[in-house]
């Protein structure tokens, strides 16, 4: 076991799935806040704000505060600024309070998507692919060498996912849903653009989440990185950036978790699969109590 630094976690399918808490969750992040062990949730959620992700949270009974609360939203926000971009949002209307102050008004130079049920209608999926029909065409004519690519000289993508996820687990525990994946692949597919992922699992997402712990991936412990990710999904939890950073990946099964998706990973095996967040977290503090022992 790596010595531990810090713990990244995934909040829907983890520690709650739908309106449910998995059981013993809210006690196991107590355990794990009382280590001083640094955490922060680390999600892909797209359909609530941060504020409403964290008052969600609360009201579940977990202790935890809205800074401690890493978002893909967070991510894309901090994206589309730097760019000085002017996009169609695709999303929940509470999750578009995270582009306050963000222009988002027509004419709209790129499209950004996330998980939105209510947006994914012929209407607003026509609208997207019209905008970024007339970007390609202003970008090509203009650039020349960029067809297809749907970015100018300058580079910058003008179709921005915050995820491509193919599935989540719905409110019953049981059944899975389409997430936005799907949706993404579709834009691609008719307008030729290949969208630029920003949230889980590319290795910048990780990344920033790791500096908004106020760690850093550049003081490595002797034998790894000595950070935790804690997922229900092999891929966008467990996979891409993670696997490329060195991170510790548990898996657990709840949430999406189907029989043998740890069979599933790419990058080599992972480091442990747990019945619940509840079971890594304890196995966790075990080996962080072990290592301070030793020191």
């Amino acid at each position: 076991m790596q010595s531990i630094r810090g713990v990244l976690i995934d909040v829907s399918g983890t520690v709650h799935v739908g309106d449910k808490v998995i059981p013993g969750a809210v006690q196991a992040l107590d355990r794990l806040r009382v280590s001083g062990i640094p955490f922060r949730f680390c999600t892909n959620t797209t359909q609530y704000s941060g504020d409403t992700l964290a008052n969600k949270l609360r009201k579940f009974g977990f202790n935890v505060k809205r800074e401690e609360i890493f978002t893909s939203l967070s991510a894309c926000r901090q994206f589309v600024q730097a760019r000085g971009l002017r996009p169609l949002l695709m999303f929940e209307p509470d999750a578009q309070e995270e582009f306050t102050g963000i222009p988002t008004s027509e004419p709209h130079d790129s499209v950004v998507i996330g998980l939105s049920p209510s947006s994914f209608h012929y209407e607003m999926m026509n609208k997207a692919f019209r905008i970024l029909l007339n970007t390609k065409s202003s970008l090509t004519s203009t650039a020349g060498t960029n067809s297809g690519t749907g970015t100018g000289t300058e580079g910058v993508p003008r179709l921005i996912a915050v995820h491509k996820a193919k599935y989540f687990a719905d409110k019953d525990q049981t059944s899975l849903s389409l997430g936005p994946g799907g949706f993404v692949e579709a834009l691609e597919f008719a307008s030729g653009i290949k969208a630029h992922v920003v949230g889980k699992p590319q290795k910048a997402f990780f990344e920033l989440a790791i500096q908004n712990m106020g760690l850093s991936l550049s003081a490595p412990t002797s034998t790894g990185t000595g950070i935790v990710m804690i997922g229900d999904d092999v891929e966008q939890d467990l996979g891409g950036g993670a696997a490329e950073l060195g991170l510790v990946r548990y898996l657990v099964q709840t949430g999406k978790y189907r029989a043998q998706d740890e069979n599933r990973d790419m990058f080599g095996g992972l480091d442990g699969v747990f019945p619940d967040f509840s079971a890594v977290a304890d196995h966790i503090l075990a080996s962080f109590q072990q290592q301070q022992q030793q020191k």
